[in-house]
Formats: C-alpha cells, structure tokens, sequence
C-alpha cells in the first residue's frame, strides 16, 4: 500500500513541471565536413623545401583544428 501511494505522489511531481525543451537541428556546414588533404611534397626536396613544406603541413593542421573548433561550438550552442 505504501509503495501505491509513493508512486503516485511521484508521478504527480513530476507531472507539474512547466519547462519545456524545444531540440532545434542546426546542420554543420559543410565547409567544416570537408577533409584536410595537404600538398604532396616535391619530387626532390632541398632542405629549404623541407622548411617550407612543414610550415605548410602546420597551416592544414591548424586549419584543421579551427574548423573542429567551430564544430565544437555548434555542438555546444545545441545544449
């Protein structure tokens, strides 16, 4: 019997609740899908192509991370 009147008493709280969720879908833009493909390197590389060629390869990683940041924000601004 006690446990009859304790679900009931349960569901009547939370049956009282006046807030209300409303789920938007927000589509990730698609410039922020697209894959992260570095340059090839040269056939033959100097060592000042290397330096070059590195620098690059930390431009498209750091390209990279900002549009998993953007992401990440998307995401957040969702909850």
């Amino acid at each position: 019997m006690t446990a009859l009147v304790s679900s009931c008493l349960f569901l009547c709280l939370t049956a009282c609740t006046t807030e209300r969720k409303i789920y938007v879908n927000q589509p990730i833009p698609a410039n922020l899908l697209n894959d992260c493909t570095p340059k090839l390197p040269p056939k033959s590389m100097t060592f000042g192509d290397s330096v070059r060629y590195n620098e690059h390869l930390l431009n498209v990683i750091e390209m990279c991370n900002q549009d998993k940041r953007a992401i990440r924000l998307i995401q957040d601004s969702k909850t």
